[in-house]
């Protein structure tokens, strides 16, 4: 790069930055956090007692989710409206199953009935009672040439001889048989779980807990696979970020700390939440000062049967030194 070159892009940098700071705030608004000085997080100041507060913290989402189509097909059933509250595992939308319905149907007749072969010891229970008849009239034709000598040809003790190997052999083809047949049932067995889990995913279920925010299709319209169905956020758990100064805060004060969070939710005082800083970001961040980045989840709170926090709602948060530990898991 020559001299010219430098001094045009060392020129054009102030821009540069001054462009990138718009945006900066603009993401940390997409992603749940009001803009800093800088255009980041909020950055936490000494507070009572030396605990960290951080100022108008944006409250976010710990779990936003579209839920797809799995499958493509008629949406034949959709059992939410708009605002409704929906528990984990509950089912939410159906695809027509009406075709995979009945390749289950075949699938359990198919395993029943190789599962019955499986267990069908008829065959070899017969022929081990074919050979003890065979054994004992082989040995009534021996003791008969042991008596009379010449009594019965060699011929009749062969072919005796030859009915008892036939029905060993018999007996031995028949476990071998219904070892195959025990095999058979297996893959029937493999297959059938296959069916189930077509039919399943015609299934649309709720991730977890959560309140339904957005439909995006309606009942008997058709749907292609990766098609959102429904959006389902979580209400019971949310989160909030800031940011502090290493020359202020060692990460190890405030990991796993508890925090509380003040929200204006209404008239009158402000409600408070309790939480945990549940993720210190492993990236430093500047500006000018070398800093970090903190999460906290809060638990949410319900009043007459209402979330009482909203996402985007602006909170004050308190971080409560030497409470840390293992951050709690939420899950």
């Amino acid at each position: 790069m020559n001299t010219a070159t430098m001094r045009t892009a060392a020129a054009r940098l102030p821009v540069l930055l001054l462009l990138l700071l718009p945006a900066r705030a603009a993401v940390a608004q997409q992603f749940g956090l009001p803009a800093g000085p800088d255009g980041g997080a909020p950055i936490a100041a000494p507070g009572e007692g030396g605990h960290p507060r951080i100022g108008r913290c944006l409250i976010g989402l710990v779990d936003d989710v579209e839920l797809p189509a799995p499958e493509p097909g008629v949406l034949t059933y959709l059992g939410v409206k708009l605002g409704d509250y929906v528990r984990a595992e509950q089912e939410i939308a159906k695809i027509d199953d009406s075709e995979v319905r009945q390749q289950f149907e075949v699938a359990v007749l198919a395993y029943n009935a190789a599962n019955k072969r499986a267990n069908d010891d008829i065959e070899e229970r017969y022929s081990a009672a074919a050979a003890r008849v065979a054994f004992a009239d082989l040995q009534e034709l021996k003791d008969a040439n042991a008596s009379v000598v010449k009594a019965v040809t060699n011929t009749d003790i062969r072919r005796a001889e030859l009915e008892f190997d036939r029905s060993k052999l018999g007996a031995e083809k028949a476990r071998n048989e219904q070892i195959l047949a025990g095999y058979d049932a297996q893959t029937k067995r493999a297959e059938l779980k296959l069916a189930e889990l077509a039919r399943e995913r015609r299934i649309v279920r709720a991730p977890f807990d959560g309140q339904v925010i957005e439909i995006l299709r309606d009942q008997q319209e058709w749907v292609s696979p990766g098609d959102t169905i429904v959006r389902v956020i979580r209400r019971d758990t949310l989160q909030a970020e800031g940011r502090l100064y290493f020359d202020d805060y060692d990460p190890r004060q405030v990991d796993g700390c508890e925090v509380t969070v003040s929200v204006n939710v209404g008239p009158g005082d402000p409600i408070e939440a309790t939480g945990r800083i549940v993720h210190i970001h492993p990236v430093a961040e500047y500006d000018g000062r070398p800093m970090f980045r903190v999460r906290a989840e809060i638990a949410n709170r319900q009043e007459d049967g209402r979330w009482l926090i909203m996402p985007q709602m602006f909170a004050d948060m308190t971080i409560h030194l030497d409470t840390g530990g293992v951050a709690a898991a939420r899950r």
